[in-house]
């Protein structure tokens, strides 16, 4: 509560963290399957004395590199963007619990930037032979490598938010970063790892020219999607069984932020598969719109377990630490005696402006103030996701607020309000005045 935050009308803020985190974990396992890839089919193309397969690959090269680390690049510093300006306070723990984490893994994406250019732009030295091909995968290795031990240090950060294990309660950082779900994690982000690799490869191998030769590419990158498949079903049921019993319940809960999304991935698990499937037995025929139609598949299921894994750990951030506002426990305590004004300097300055009678920018007050602390997180204003305005519209200003009083207690999914009496009144006024039905002013003569 100490950090201002970005509040969003309309669309929300926690949808807009979703988009951006969603596209930039969707382009990033790609990265990181991909890069194994790579490796793997231009041993394949040398050891078929395949020219013209190796021709296909370098161009895949600069695509994979044109889109991991151009869009990935900036959709990854978008994330940190985001996730600063509207939770700061859940972005402030996880950086100062596992800052050296993150050193790390910093370092590791410098060698992922540094060996993927130098694979890509000494393939002509490969093709005619200034460079030895066991020289220019062992390059193309080395990016191999990193990309996956990225993805090995970022799966100990976020599944920690999911299952802190004993990592809070003992302040021991290593037990918190192997925590309960994260071999389980690391299985099922492998999985789809590899499956987008086969993916993103049908999405270019159709512009090979030889027929022998593209058809031997999509049998073997669909491949790439119905092998892995079993890691990932059997990563994602080890996954659901490595929760705790309170986290199976909170993802099976049919709640309208959470059954739909889980749905979607049990539907996409096989669908994924029978496209695989499909492309493998019309590799002669595949054609453009089928990948593009395989490749939305890969995002709904990237899409679909992201959202619900992080729907899962409602109401924290970290269990028994901070909540899913970014507030923590003692500050929650705090506001509850004192008053959220009390641990938020933020929020007293718009107290005292309105005390003095202080003009403030249009649409601030303590109300709407408090609605982006503590609400805006989760729910849209008039917006697509977790809309609280229909939510509040069946409310009296008093209902509202006994509300509040019984968040956390009513509702396992919603943290405990942070404030006292005053703060609840003041958010119960705010909330009933946008969900006043809006009546069109009317025309000037």
């Amino acid at each position: 509560m100490a950090f201002p935050v970005w509040h969003f009308i309309g669309i929300g803020s926690g949808l807009i963290i979703a988009v951006v985190s969603v596209l930039h974990v969707f382009v990033a396992q790609f990265a990181v399957g991909g890069g194994i890839y790579l490796v793997w089919m231009e041993g394949k193309a040398h050891r078929e004395n395949a020219p013209e397969l190796l021709l296909w690959l370098e161009r895949h090269t600069h695509f994979f590199l044109l889109v991991t680390m151009v869009f990935g690049g900036i959709s990854g510093v978008g994330i940190w963007f985001t996730i600063s300006a509207v939770n700061p306070g859940a972005t402030s723990l996880l950086i100062h619990n596992f800052v050296f984490f993150w050193a790390a893994e910093w370092t590791v994406f410098l060698l992922e930037v540094v060996s993927l250019l130098a694979y890509a732009y000494t393939y002509p030295l490969s093709r005619d032979g200034r460079l030895s091909p066991k020289t220019h995968r062992r390059i193309g290795l080395a990016y191999a490598v990193s990309g996956f031990m990225s993805l090995v240090l970022i799966n100990g950060i976020i599944t920690f938010m999911l299952t802190p294990g004993q990592g809070l309660v003992t302040g021991d950082v290593w037990r918190g970063f192997f925590n309960p779900t994260y071999v389980p994690s690391l299985v099922v982000r492998t999985g789809i790892s590899l499956i987008l690799a086969g993916m993103f490869a049908l999405f270019t191998a159709p512009r090979i020219p030889s027929p022998e030769v593209r058809r031997e590419a999509v049998r073997a990158s669909s491949l790439w999607i119905v092998l892995p498949f079993f890691l990932l079903l059997g990563g994602s049921v080890w996954y659901y069984m490595a929760l705790p019993p309170d986290r199976q319940q909170a993802v099976m809960r049919r709640t309208v932020d959470i059954r739909p999304f889980l749905e979607t991935y049990g539907w996409m698990l096989p669908v994924v598969f029978l496209g695989g499937v499909l492309a493998f037995v019309r590799a002669e025929r595949l054609r453009r719109p089928l990948t593009v139609l395989i490749l939305c598949t890969g995002l709904a299921l990237v899409g679909s377990f992201e959202w619900v894994r992080e729907a899962g750990r409602r109401p924290w951030v970290a269990e028994t630490a901070m909540y899913s506002t970014g507030i923590s426990v003692a500050q929650t305590e705090r506001a509850e005696r004192e008053g959220a004004g009390s641990a938020s300097g933020w929020l007293r300055t718009i107290e005292a402006a309105e005390r003095e009678r202080l003009p403030l920018a249009d649409g601030l007050s303590r109300g709407s103030a408090l609605f982006a602390l503590q609400c805006g997180v989760c729910h849209g204003l008039n917006g697509p996701r977790v809309d609280i305005v229909p939510r509040v519209r069946r409310l009296t200003a008093n209902g509202l607020e006994a509300q509040l009083l019984g968040m956390g207690a009513r509702s396992d999914v919603m943290p405990p309000f942070a404030g006292n009496a005053a703060d609840r009144e003041a958010l119960a006024l705010y909330l009933e005045s946008v969900a006043l039905p809006r009546i069109p002013s009317p025309e000037a003569p």
